[in-house]
């Protein structure tokens, strides 16, 4: 069999038989970027975390009580938009770049229809947080973060469908562009709004609604200008369908579904952790932030082998599609092994973080590192 004369699909490689193999290098070359992206997202949510650390412990509290239900929220209702890269990423493996921006302009469509559903659950905070009895300042400031982050969610929804199109034609520089200055304006935003306007809590949030305006923008001219807007006409393809919303919804909502009930656990057991204290909420809180510089570059692993799956299927080969997803699941598990027995040979070299954070400010005296290590070693448990 001449190797040469086979048709290319994503991540291939062939001995000198003409047997195929799974390229480890092309996956690498796909991952590692995205492994880098994700891990710069996690400091994203750190930094939001130290700008709120500086208020107060009970700012703490009361981001790590409506952190989690919130993500809930916003995975559950914005799934369109993590459906978006499955979509891409088969179109382009099948050479069709115009289908691919249909995907993500529909997706955009469909996150600006949600825009009521985030609304209403916007002012539904009070009426969520009530049966769970939290003190009352750590409860106003928990509301005052929830109100306008919520209104604001559906834009993180148009930024994961941006993001997404990018992932599923291997651009991922273009996503590293989007996250780093999603990043550098949250930052400056937070700054503001928080400190030089005075506005706390709600500064966080229309910090973060700002940073991603700017991020989802950017991601726009990337897609409507240069090489990616002539090779998949992205200006053309602008118009609403509803039978491509409605088969994203029908992919994008079980995802969202799926995202949504593996937080919601989490989320309730935040919401119980407050009712026991400000301390111990925030040092929780500021827990769970660290933990996630463990998995979020797996993740990034992941999204990989859904462009190359996404890809291997759109070029009409499931086979290989099964195969290469097996091989990235195997590099998923092995990579969080790692994580695992690093932590455990050096899980102190997060205490040098931890108490930076915890201590981000002197309003914050009750944080110290005793605390955060015990609920460092339970997360790291469980």
């Amino acid at each position: 069999m001449n190797a040469a004369r086979l048709p290319a699909l994503p991540a291939q490689r062939f001995d000198a038989a003409g047997t195929a193999h799974v390229d480890l290098r092309a996956v690498a070359r796909l991952a590692a970027p995205l492994m880098a992206t994700n891990a710069v997202q996690a400091l994203l949510n750190l930094t939001d975390l130290w700008f709120i650390g500086r208020l107060s412990t009970d700012a703490v509290a009361a981001l790590g009580a409506i952190y989690w239900i919130m993500t809930c929220a916003i995975l559950l209702f914005g799934g369109v938009g993590l459906a978006v890269q499955t979509f891409v990423a088969q179109a382009h493996g099948s050479r069709r770049g115009a289908r691919a921006s249909r995907a993500l302009w529909n997706a955009l469509w469909a996150s600006l229809a949600l825009i009521p559903v985030f609304i209403a659950l916007a002012f539904a905070g009070p009426w969520m947080l009530q049966p769970f009895g939290l003190e009352p300042g750590v409860e106003q400031l928990a509301l005052e973060y929830w109100t306008p982050r919520m209104c604001g969610a559906f834009i993180g929804s148009m930024g994961w469908a941006a993001m997404g199109f990018f992932n599923g034609i291997s651009a991922i520089r273009f996503t590293m562009i989007v996250v780093v200055t999603t990043t550098i304006t949250n930052a400056i935003a937070n700054q503001v709004l928080m400190f030089e306007l005075g506005m706390g809590m709600k500064g966080a949030a229309w910090g973060t609604n700002l940073a991603q305006v700017v991020g989802v923008a950017v991601a726009l001219a990337l897609f409507l200008r240069g090489e990616v807007g002539r090779k998949y006409k992205s200006a053309l393809m602008w118009r609403p369908s509803w039978p491509v919303i409605r088969a994203q919804l029908a992919v994008g909502l079980p995802i969202g579904v799926m995202y949504g009930a593996d937080v919601l656990g989490l989320a309730l057991s935040q919401l119980m952790i407050a009712q026991t204290g400000a301390t111990g909420a925030a040092a929780t809180q500021i827990v769970m932030a660290l933990t996630s510089l463990a998995y979020m570059p797996t993740i990034g692993i992941a999204l990989a082998g859904t462009t190359l799956v996404g890809q291997s299927i759109g070029a009409g080969n499931r086979e290989w599609a099964n195969r290469v997803g097996n091989v990235v699941i195997a590099l998923c598990a092995a990579q969080m092994a790692f994580v695992a027995v690093q932590r455990r040979a050096f899980g102190g070299g997060c205490r040098g973080a931890g108490a930076r954070v915890a201590v981000a400010s002197r309003r914050v005296p009750d944080l110290r590192w005793p605390v955060l290590r015990r609920r460092f070693c339970v997360a790291r448990r469980g």
